[in-house]
């Protein structure tokens, strides 16, 4: 009866978080993103160890997933109303929408709370890795980029990521998918940190680096760039040999 009760009220609170305005919304992701990197710099400061703060950030995020699947009926429900707003404010801004628009918006729905788990650990991951780098600048130059160039998920994630994405290619699983785009976004700056430490070693020019980050920032381009970063940091993980990482999950 207690657990029932418990359960009842987790699940009206999340229903009362996500039925929040979305002005309320971005102000609780802000102060989620904030502390979150404030929480994972702390860990780095006292661990020494940036890998562990990466592989908790992802495994954080993937967490959170796991309980909004968890604690809510149908997750991609919440986002159809907000989809068909903004399909119909698209419409009278002129936009031609092809094809079923309701069938749009639940595949849309669907893919919402992934894209929104790996946007949110790519805003922490920035944050704390931005903040490490400025408080680098100060007290040790050039050490923030040895280590953001030996980034790794680790095998025991590597493994567990190699399974998911084999379960989401056989599964036709809301959940496995969303976790999957979390995986595909920490695979990335793993990608990302790859692409540094050859540029380090002179086996990439600047140039290839810059273009890079240009097509990571447009919108056209993002996608794919994150996919194909994603796939380097998928073999980078495995091909590249196992590095000390005090205290990091599974080397």
């Amino acid at each position: 009866m207690h657990r029932a009760i418990a359960t009842w009220l987790t699940q009206r609170s999340w229903h009362t978080v996500l039925a929040a305005q979305p002005a309320s919304w971005t102000a609780m992701g802000v102060v989620a993103v904030i502390a979150s990197a404030w929480g994972l710099a702390v860990i780095w400061r006292r661990t020494g160890s940036p890998n562990l703060c990466f592989q908790l950030a992802v495994l954080g995020t993937a967490l959170a997933l796991v309980l909004v699947y968890a604690l809510i009926d149908d997750p991609a429900a919440l986002w159809v109303e907000r989809l068909k707003l903004l399909m119909a404010s698209m419409a009278a801004a002129g936009i031609v929408i092809d094809g079923d628009v309701n069938a749009l918006v639940q595949a849309w729905a669907r893919t919402m709370w992934g894209a929104l788990g790996a946007m949110t650990l790519s805003a922490v991951l920035v944050s704390l890795f931005m903040g490490r780098w400025w408080a680098s600048l100060l007290q040790a130059p050039g050490k923030f980029g040895a280590e953001f160039r030996q980034l790794r998920l680790g095998q025991v994630l590597g493994s567990g990521i190699t399974v998911l994405f084999a379960l989401a290619l056989g599964l036709d699983s809301a959940w496995i998918d969303s976790l999957a785009w979390v995986a595909l976004a920490g695979l990335a700056f793993q990608g990302l940190a790859a692409a540094h430490r050859r540029k380090a070693r002179g086996q990439l020019n600047r140039g290839w680096l810059t273009a890079i980050y240009v097509l990571l920032l447009m919108p056209l381009s993002t996608s794919v760039t994150v996919l194909a970063l994603a796939i380097w940091g998928f073999a980078d993980n495995w091909l590249r040999p196992r590095a000390g990482n005090t205290g990091a999950i599974g080397g």
